[in-house]
């Protein structure tokens, strides 16, 4: 894996694992619209408008899988 993968993936897991944690506190909702409002701010910050442009449309066309939380087993 390349280095920036690497990064990128690390990055994602870390901020995967936060948001998680926000779902015990708040509704799943709640926690996604406001991730999805701050990666929207900072790809505004950073691309042009024609590049933030692309950003929504390729987000929009994306395929995501559901996240299904674990079952805790309690013992």
């Amino acid at each position: 894996m390349a280095p920036k993968d690497k990064d990128l993936q690390s990055i994602y897991n870390r901020v995967f694992a936060d948001a998680m944690k926000y779902t015990d506190q708040f509704p799943i909702q709640m926690v996604a619209a406001t991730y999805i409002a701050i990666a929207m701010r900072l790809y505004k910050t950073s691309l042009t408008p024609e590049e933030y442009e692309m950003m929504i449309e390729s987000i929009m066309e994306s395929e995501v899988k559901p996240y299904i939380k674990d079952k805790e087993t309690v013992h």
